[in-house]
């Protein structure tokens, strides 16, 4: 049986390593279909080369053997770059996935190296390609060519504008000539007049009339014209009835003839009885600049065939450079990378020990230059952490021993307010979590009150340069009115820098409270002592006067028999009013004597209940309560004071008052809860509602609910008051429990009842 596992872990370590080997194969199977394909590329690439340099002879470089050699390099240098940086890449990969430590950091400085070594080379690569492309098409620029191809037209251009001018000019003469009959021999002289005068006052080489038998009338040649005339072929033309212009080239320059017919009537041009032919010199060569023009755009175009391989030579020469440059950068850089990705792994699984809390861990490794300096660095620094930790560790134990074992609030601040640390103490007396005030500022997360205080507190000391501030008073603390006493102190350095605030809260409420009950009670005894003494005196000599009066006074006796009887009883009530003080001065001890806690409720709701018809009691009494010790008159004199409380909140109007009892077997203690659906206990009073002497109503001595709360005190209990829900309110009591019960059940006397109205 113990050999089976060992077969099973030889056989997983069997199927692992054909199932890398199997990965390894497909690897270079891929490399090997790579580098083929490359190579096969090269050798097309060559046949077409060759191809090419038959083609064009005048390029030999693309069919010697020094361009194959040169080309066979450039492929051979492109495919070291690429096995570099893929082997590197893979490698890095696979230990990227095995989740080797330090491959992230070396995967980023080896893509670092790599885009710092192809990113230059290549942006300068692309920067010349594009120069030389640049410089390329600047030679070849199509408008170049276009200047060429559109030379011919702008000599034709030329032509049809001037030719199209002087027609202009003709059919003006024409239309003057026909209009004012200028060919008839009377008016031979007007006729020479306005030619000499049209000539003048426009940019005309030469202007010439003939009649309708070709005969020439007139002619005013300019100085460029003196010999040059039309031939009879174009004036026949125009006496045939055609208008147009002729250019004509000739040795001494380019000329433009047009011509225009002489009607007999404008309108109706019907018989042409003569011509004008008006001549423009165009200067001499025009056509021989054109034929030189097309000329040299043959030689461009031939020019032009070339351009492919001229960049073919330009981009090869480039892309060797390149690529010796990428190869060399390229190795250089993973050799660089190499010699720093060993240091910081080192440092990195270093940091990464430190940062789960070896302090003590070292970095061992033998270098002299600045990585050894860091590495010693390093090493003395996470001695100097452990060192200050424990350090700190026995600091942070101690202070947190006091603080936990005092019995005031503490704050802690920062320089600027914000809390770092917070005590027990501090959280139970504002009521609040930890996270609602660490990392919180301080005046911002104490209550209003609370936050105004320490605000002017923090203002004193600035103002009077003072170390520290104690205020005392009221403030709104756990939803309840307490007295507070605070205390704000600056922590400074031995040079006088801030290093931050302390906040000492200690709740003095209880001991107020305490003072001032028992200040009440000696003024209660006072008072019961020196009222008491002549209440009896005063009581007598009234009913003595009435005896003595009442049958001398007769009729008149009514009025002193009402003025004694309210002197009687007015003596009374100040007596109730005095046993009222004198129980609260002088409070009987404690007859702790095992009660059933139900069977009192019962007492008393049986009391209110005959009396008040229009008042639901409806008790609602856990059965499992057991019996224990309490002094049974005084929780019924309490239980007594807060129902008669409840009845009189109701002022004679139909209500509920509900007596509700549980048994917290968790916290030991019997608790009992009086609620009543009266006008209530409003917010602001509650928290001196057991204070002596102080009453809602106008009529109350404000000494019941003090007496209550003295006797649940006696009792080691205590009592609250909150809002009954809608409406009225609701007085709870915890009473510890001293069973004297044996474990196993309530007693027989124990009963529950509910719903009784």
């Amino acid at each position: 049986m113990s050999q089976e596992p060992e077969r099973a872990s030889w056989k997983d370590r069997a199927v692992e390593l054909e199932a890398q080997d199997r990965v390894r194969k497909r690897r270079e199977i891929v490399l090997i279909l790579i580098f083929s394909a490359v190579i096969a590329g090269a050798f097309v690439l060559e046949i077409y080369l060759s191809r090419e340099a038959q083609e064009q002879p005048e390029f030999p470089f693309l069919s010697s053997t020094f361009f194959f050699a040169f080309w066979n390099l450039v492929v051979i240098l492109a495919l070291v770059v690429l096995f570099l940086a893929l082997r590197n890449l893979t490698k890095l990969f696979f230990e990227r996935r095995r989740g080797v430590f330090g491959a992230h950091l070396r995967t980023k400085l080896v893509l670092a190296f790599m885009l710092l070594s192809i990113l230059p080379a290549g942006i300068l690569f692309g920067f010349s390609i594009f120069f030389i492309s640049s410089s390329i098409e600047r030679w070849f620029d199509p408008a170049v060519a276009q200047i060429f191809s559109t030379s011919k037209e702008v000599v034709q251009n030329t032509y049809q504008m001037t030719g199209e001018d002087m027609l202009h000019y003709a059919r003006n003469l024409s239309y003057k000539i026909t209009e004012e009959r200028l060919l008839s021999s009377a008016k031979l002289a007007d006729l020479k007049k306005f030619i000499d005068q049209y000539q003048a006052e426009y940019p005309l080489d030469a202007i010439a009339v003939y009649s309708g038998r070709a005969e020439e009338i007139y002619r005013k040649p300019g100085d460029r014209a003196q010999g040059e005339k039309p031939s009879l072929e174009v004036i026949e033309k125009a006496l045939a009835g055609y208008e147009g212009y002729f250019p004509e080239a000739t040795p001494e320059g380019d000329w433009v003839w047009a011509v225009m017919p002489i009607w007999s009537s404008w309108e109706q041009k019907r018989d042409v009885v003569g011509a004008v032919v008006v001549t423009k010199y165009l200067g001499a060569g025009l056509s021989s600049q054109l034929d030189r023009s097309l000329n040299a755009f043959k030689d461009y175009q031939a020019l032009k065939a070339k351009e492919l391989p001229i960049r073919r030579q330009h981009f090869m020469l480039l892309l060797l450079v390149t690529l010796v440059v990428l190869f060399l950068s390229v190795w250089f850089g993973f050799y660089i990378a190499k010699g720093i990705t060993i240091p910081i792994q080192l440092l990195a699984e270093g940091t990464q020990e430190v940062a789960s809390g070896n302090l003590g861990y070292r970095i061992e490794m033998e270098s002299s230059d600045e990585l050894g300096v860091l590495v010693k660095s390093f090493n003395k620094m996470t001695e100097d952490l452990k060192r200050s930790q424990q350090e700190l560790d026995q600091r942070r134990v101690y202070i947190e021993t006091v603080l936990a074992n005092i019995d005031y609030g503490v704050i802690a601040t920062d320089p600027f307010g914000k809390i770092l640390a917070v005590n027990q103490p501090a959280l139970l007396i504002l009521g609040k979590k930890r996270e609602e005030l660490v990392d919180h500022f301080l005046t911002g997360a104490l209550p209003p009150d609370l936050s105004r205080q320490v605000e002017e507190m923090d203002a004193e000391i600035t103002k009077r340069e003072k170390h520290t501030e104690v205020r005392e008073g009221f403030h709104r603390s756990r939803e309840k009115r307490a007295y507070l006493r605070l205390s704000l102190s600056q922590m400074r350095s031995a040079s006088g820098e801030l290093l931050g605030k302390v906040l000492l809260i200690d709740d003095l409420t209880d001991l107020v409270r305490a003072q001032h009950s028992l200040a009440w009670r000696e003024v209660a005894r006072r008072i019961a002592h020196e009222i008491k003494n002549p209440l009896t005196p005063i009581q007598v000599s009234a009913q003595r006067l009435y005896r003595k009066y009442e049958s001398v006074l007769g009729e008149q006796g009514d009025v002193l028999r009402e003025c004694t009887n309210t002197i009687s009883r007015q003596v009374e009530e100040i007596k109730h009013l005095v046993d009222e003080f004198s129980s609260y001065a002088r409070f009987p001890g404690l007859k702790l004597e095992p009660h059933q806690l139900n069977q009192v409720i019962e007492e008393v709701v049986a009391l209110y209940r005959e009396g008040n018809p229009d008042v639901e009691f409806k008790m609602e009494l856990d059965a499992d309560l057991p019996i224990f010790d309490f002094d049974r008159d005084q929780i019924k004199r309490a239980i007594i004071n807060l129902v008669d409380n409840a009845v009189k909140s109701l002022d004679a109007k139909p209500g509920k008052i509900t007596l509700k009892t549980l048994h917290l077997k968790d916290q030991l203690c019997a608790r009992i809860i009086i609620s009543d659906t009266g006008k209530g206990i409003p917010a602001e009073d509650r928290e001196r509602i057991f204070e002596p002497y102080y009453s809602t109503r106008a009529q109350g001595t404000g000494l019941g609910l003090a007496i209550v709360q003295r006797v649940i005190n006696d009792h080691y209990g205590a009592i609250r008051v909150d809002g009954n829900e809608p409406e009225g309110t609701a007085f709870t009591i915890d009473l510890p429990l001293k069973s004297r019960q044996s474990q196993g059940g309530a007693s027989p006397n124990q009963k529950q009842t509910g719903g009784l109205s």
